[in-house]
């Protein structure tokens, strides 16, 4: 099915390495070794699956292509699934350990190290590399832009055990996934999706909206 969306390429821009990155490895370290441990505790929000991408892709179409309805929500875990298959992220397990969700201001991704798959663990390596695999993360994402024909997804910040990430191991790995994904921006940080110039989205309590006039 063709669906509603498309992603809006951007400039490739360099991205300089840090010299004081060992430090902010410790810091890290320090900060989590003295977080408790909550590994186990249930991961709320919606599940990133192969599913999810033809709900979402069905809302999608219905809502921007077909116009058989002029607005629409989906489950922020189902379009989170379709993003990353717009991507070309190859199909995953059933579901990814990931929770998503969403209020009115941002979207949170919730999870383990151990969810992600074993070539993006090696990818994570100067993130979580004196982390234990089970240590429970955050993303938050915002919605900066909602309409003129285009969603911009930012990346705010990564949580690990509650505390952020600090640039300097943040930065390696925003540098590869700008690398090989070009629809990205601001140095892996942005990602554009392009919608009909008419079109506005929202993000609702667990959902996105789409809205066509």
């Amino acid at each position: 099915m063709e669906v509603g969306l498309s992603f809006v390429p951007c400039p490739r821009l360099p991205v300089r390495g840090s010299l004081i990155r060992s430090r902010a490895l410790l810091a890290l370290a320090s900060a989590t070794a003295l977080a408790p441990l909550s590994a186990q505790s249930p991961i709320p929000g919606s599940r990133i699956s192969n599913a999810g991408v033809l709900r979402a892709d069905s809302t999608v179409a219905a809502v921007f292509l077909e116009r058989s309805r002029l607005v629409d929500t989906a489950d922020i875990g189902d379009f989170a699934s379709h993003l990353l298959a717009r991507l070309g992220v190859p199909p995953f397990a059933d579901s990814l350990g990931f929770g998503v969700t969403a209020d009115s201001l941002q979207i949170k991704i919730v999870g383990r190290l151990a969810d992600f798959p074993p070539e993006s663990r090696v990818e994570l390596s100067p993130i979580f590399f004196f982390v234990d695999s089970l240590t429970p993360f955050t993303a938050e994402i915002a919605l900066i832009d909602q309409a003129n024909g285009v969603m911009r997804f930012r990346l705010r910040r990564v949580l690990v055990s509650g505390y952020p990430v600090p640039e300097l191991l943040l930065l390696p790995a925003l540098r590869e996934y700008d690398r090989r994904y070009p629809v990205l921006a601001n140095g892996g940080r942005d990602l554009l999706v392009a919608m009909p110039p008419e079109a506005t989205v929202k993000l609702v309590t667990d959902g996105i909206e789409l809205r066509m006039p």
